[in-house]
């Protein structure tokens, strides 16, 4: 169908049309609100632009209601360009459907017509679960080869860049109080975060040290590439962390679900390793993680090859 250019804002959709499962946008406050709290939540917001009166809307307009229980990882939304005008000018709508994508606050994608294939193929692409660093967390560098001196160091998370892959990383102020912001990519960062223990038993190798005996639970402070193995900082009897760092191997350390992580080590499917991935859960059976890769693709790794 060819979209049909936007008539004079007149006419009112009436409140019949409006889906039951998909909010409608009514102000521009509205909207902002929505690509926030996708934002804030790890997913992402597509925008349905339409319009009573617009015959092709009408055709893709179930379909788009149909897909949204379809992606989990995805915010559903709808805007009336004839009742909210403004958000409609504001994102440069100028015929409808109009479908717009986006993550972190950010438009990624977008496209006119009521083409069925082209939304879904936007959605499998874009509409997977959040695999970045949320802007906030603790991470450690490590492996930084032309600026070693950095390595070690912890910072905060300020912001990612998603289409250059970086991410702004606020230092921890030395002891002159100065701090210091770096660009850096997923491949010179590892998560810091509180990780269960165990044996393997899922076909990874890897021991837990034997001054890990009694204890559940650690801090990840740090990573060794080399060796595939986290820094940590075990939890003694109390809840109080040691002040001593272990060198536990990856395999030895739970990710709770709802982590993300990198793939790393296989062999078997190269073209994975490097991938940012959504942690979401251990597989019963193999004692496995299932990672999601995209909204319809997924894996089952050995803990070995999920480094945080």
């Amino acid at each position: 169908d060819v979209p049909r250019r936007r008539r004079a804002m007149k006419r009112k959709a009436p409140d019949s049309a409006k889906s039951a499962a998909i909010p409608y946008l009514n102000d521009a406050k509205e909207f902002e609100t929505a690509k926030f709290e996708a934002a804030e939540s790890g997913k992402l917001l597509v925008v349905d632009f339409t319009a009573s009166w617009c015959v092709p809307c009408k055709v893709i307009g179930p379909q788009f209601d149909a897909m949204d229980p379809q992606f989990p990882y995805v915010t559903f939304v709808k805007v009336d360009v004839d009742k909210t005008a403004d958000v409609a000018q504001m994102c440069g709508v100028k015929a409808m459907p109009t479908f717009k994508f986006y993550r972190q606050g950010h438009e990624v994608a977008t496209f006119t017509g009521a083409d069925a294939h082209h939304l879904r193929t936007l959605l499998v692409e874009h509409g997977g679960p959040p695999t970045a660093i949320e802007v906030g967390k603790e991470v450690a560098v490590f492996d930084l080869q032309e600026r070693p001196q950095y390595n070690g160091k912890r910072g905060i998370v300020c912001s990612h860049d998603l289409d250059k892959g970086h991410y702004a990383v606020e230092l921890k102020a030395g002891a002159d109080g100065a701090k210091e912001t770096l660009n850096l990519t997923r491949d010179n960062l590892v998560l810091l975060q509180r990780v269960a223990f165990i044996t393997p038993t899922d076909g990874s190798v890897g021991q837990l040290p034997e001054a890990c005996a009694g204890c559940c639970e650690g801090d990840i402070v740090g990573y060794d590439a080399e060796a595939n193995a986290y820094r940590v900082k075990p939890i003694r009897e109390g809840g109080e962390p040691s002040t001593e760092e272990l060198s536990v191997p990856v395999a030895c350390c739970v990710l709770p679900p709802g982590s993300v992580g990198v793939v790393l080590g296989l062999n078997a499917k190269p073209e994975h390793n490097g991938k940012e991935v959504h942690i979401a859960g251990v597989h019963e059976g193999t004692g496995r993680y299932e990672v999601g890769l995209d909204a319809t693709k997924s894996l089952r790794l050995k803990r070995s090859n999920v480094r945080m």
